[in-house]
């Protein structure tokens, strides 16, 4: 089990250097050039430069994933909040599951570290309210384009075929509800999902034991 838990985590840690490159690249050439028979010229030099640094790092970062810097953990989870944003083009509730990787990683973080339970609390509480800071700063800014976006009624009445009109207090009530809910929702499920990964690796080490 700690094979697949290196392999999801290398994977992570090491997706984030190529994509992270690939786009800036992809936004060099539209801003700085803008040929499209180019654009595959520029993704390709991001992902390179990204590989490139994965080739040197990833295998110690990976030997160290538990002790890596917080501030670099943070970094790959912002990132992570970005790509996806853009990808799903400013719909935020796709985000919401980065918080199941956030709350495995800091899990497994827990335990591995042997972090005592009287801090185990204190850790979750930060992690989860951390997950829902960076939900509540997606949700403020799909809200405001939202309720600056004067043809955001007539795209959601098209995208889900109703048949009225929607209105400015009802764009308001689906941000207000919709962006309180997803906040919530992160917060919740990160804090679920370390809890679950850490009783899952005690049970699992307490049934080695015995079977020992």
């Amino acid at each position: 089990m700690k094979k697949i838990e290196r392999i999801i985590n290398g994977l992570i840690i090491g997706s984030t250097f190529p994509l992270l490159f690939g786009l800036l690249s992809v936004i060099s050439w539209f801003y700085l050039d803008g040929a499209e028979h180019k654009v595959i010229i520029y993704l390709v030099i991001g992902l390179f430069i990204g590989l490139l640094i994965d080739l040197k790092f990833l295998k110690n970062w990976i030997n160290v994933r538990f002790d890596l810097p917080i501030w670099f953990i943070i970094a790959i989870y912002v990132i992570y909040n970005i790509l996806v944003y853009g990808f799903f083009m400013g719909l935020p509730l796709f985000n919401i599951f980065l918080g199941l990787f956030a709350g495995y990683y800091f899990g497994n973080r827990i335990y591995y570290k042997n972090i005592l339970n009287e801090k185990q609390s204190k850790i979750i509480n930060q992690v989860s309210l951390f997950t829902g800071l960076i939900m509540t700063l997606i949700c403020i800014s799909t809200g405001f384009i939202a309720l600056t976006d004067e043809s955001v009624g007539a795209a959601i009445k098209g995208m889900l075929g109703l048949n009225f009109n929607i209105t400015k207090s009802m764009v308001w009530g689906i941000v207000l509800i919709g962006g309180f809910s997803l906040i919530l929702s992160q917060i919740l499920l990160t804090s679920f999902t370390i809890m679950k990964t850490i009783k899952f690796n005690t049970c699992k080490r307490d049934f080695h034991t015995r079977s020992i």
